[in-house]
């Protein structure tokens, strides 16, 4: 009887973390505040950020909701708006037969230096490199070196920022 009660109890709480996590989410994705507050609020969702003071996240930024912890954001990042970050991938049934996984969890890594554009969406299991610029709309689904430039879908190199030489 204990043992029931105290597995209710810890079900209840782990709703409750989830809950706190989620509006926190939401008032970071609506901020409407000064920069600095965004990644504050993202921070104690769980995401690993090293400087609150020198990564900007905008507004509309939309973090993975379930494992906020599987993001690592370095130092003198710069995310606009409406970014998708996810760490997780949940198929449906019928795509879990093509795919043959239930789901696809990863963490990802934004390194310092980094900028990822309007729009982009960035996928479980990749690291964007230092100074890398990841281009407005661009899909990542595979890591991204230091010092390049991604666009399209999938996101490919296009360039290399120490050339200031790139791709149309």
């Amino acid at each position: 009887m204990i043992i029931k009660k105290m597995i209710t109890m810890n079900r209840h709480f782990c709703n409750f973390i989830f809950l706190v996590k989620a509006v926190l989410g939401y008032l970071a994705y609506f901020s409407i505040f000064p920069t600095f507050i965004s990644p504050f609020l993202h921070k104690a969702r769980g995401v690993k950020i090293n400087k609150i003071r020198d990564v900007y996240i905008a507004p509309t930024v939309l973090i993975d909701s379930l494992y906020p912890e599987l993001l690592t954001i370095e130092n003198n990042v710069y995310i606009t708006r409406g970014v998708k970050i996810l760490t997780h991938f949940n198929p449906t049934p019928p795509q879990q037969d093509i795919i043959g996984k239930e789901s696809i969890l990863g963490e990802v890594i934004i390194k310092s230096g980094a900028f990822i554009g309007i729009s982009a969406i960035i996928l479980p299991n990749v690291t964007v490199g230092v100074n890398a610029l990841v281009a407005a709309g661009a899909v990542v689904t595979k890591n991204v070196p230091d010092y390049a430039i991604v666009a399209g879908n999938p996101a490919c190199v296009v360039g290399d920022i120490r050339k200031k030489i790139w791709e149309k």
